[in-house]
């Protein structure tokens, strides 16, 4: 029996407590909300979160001056529409994304991030803009250019361009901008009637590259070809490199003396490597072009 009451006064007790700790809860809900009504924006600060060296094509002025507009300092925090501000942020062409919040003392957080543009396009009716990560075109600044790879042969604005064209572009600028040895190779892509693509270095032979449908593959295996043959004193020898059919390569050479051949079999036999993938070289009797490929495997470092 006084078990059983000890056990009553025990869920008692902790009935009461739950009652208590739901009602001042409930006195500090009520509390924090009248806090906030009387609580005033008390300063902006804006932060641009940047990645890589890339220039400010949104500064964090215009950014602070765009909100200003809706005259948020000074005002109650629950007067301020947020949503509304961040839409008209977000219409900026070159904004990524916003993020904005208040902290506890009244201070309104402003973060963003712009796009990056990876490819600056030329269309066929002289106009440019960007393209960036996502696909999306951006327009060209006139205060920054970006040091990216052109683009041209783009069909006009006013043309429903292949989205899958749009997408190996995309894929295209995000590799030159990640792989340092093409960022710093590569210095046009021209779009051909046909769709098809060719690679224009700053320096060495014009690249195609067909559709580009396994650009990665295709630059390993250009990558190879560099190393193996062009940046051993034949940079100036092919006019053009066709790697439209991955793992292989059709080098069509410029003029050249008459013991071209005799070099170029040397040099196959002189690069036969059994730990690293060779460039087997066989002149074809015209004189014109050379057929490049790996005869064990595909030519890939």
């Amino acid at each position: 029996m006084q078990r059983n009451r000890k056990s009553y006064r025990i869920h008692a007790g902790w009935l009461i407590a739950s009652m208590l700790l739901s009602a001042s809860l409930v006195v500090l809900f009520v509390f924090a909300a009248q806090q906030n009504q009387r609580q005033i924006c008390r300063g902006i600060i804006v932060e641009h979160m940047r990645t890589g060296s890339h220039p400010e094509f949104i500064s964090a002025s215009d950014v602070l001056k765009t909100i200003r507009n809706f005259h948020p300092e000074g005002k109650p925090l629950h007067q301020i529409d947020l949503h509304a501000m961040e839409l008209v942020l977000q219409q900026i062409p070159w904004m990524q994304h916003v993020v904005m919040f208040f902290d506890t003392h009244g201070k309104l957080h402003v973060r963003y991030a712009q796009r990056i543009p990876l490819l600056l396009v030329y269309t066929t009716d002289r106009k440019s803009f960007y393209l960036d990560k996502e696909g999306h075109q951006i327009p060209v600044s006139d205060q920054y250019r970006p040091d990216v790879p052109i683009v041209t042969g783009w069909f006009s604005l006013n043309h429903q361009h292949d989205s899958v064209l749009t997408q190996r572009l995309t894929q295209i600028g995000i590799l030159l901008m990640d792989n340092r040895f093409w960022n710093a190779q590569v210095q046009q892509i021209a779009i051909q009637p046909d769709g098809r693509l060719l690679m224009i270095p700053t320096v060495g032979p014009v690249i195609q590259l067909g559709k580009a449908e396994r650009f990665n593959l295709q630059c390993r295996v250009l990558q190879a070809f560099y190393e193996q043959v062009l940046l051993k004193g034949y940079m100036q020898v092919y006019d053009t490199v066709d790697v439209s059919v991955p793992s292989q390569i059709m080098a069509i050479r410029k003029s050249m003396p008459a013991d071209t051949q005799l070099r170029q079999l040397q040099f196959a036999h002189q690069d036969t490597n059994g730990g690293q993938p060779r460039v087997a070289m066989m002149p074809i009797t015209n004189q014109q072009s050379v057929f490049l490929h790996h005869t064990q495997k595909p030519l890939i470092p």
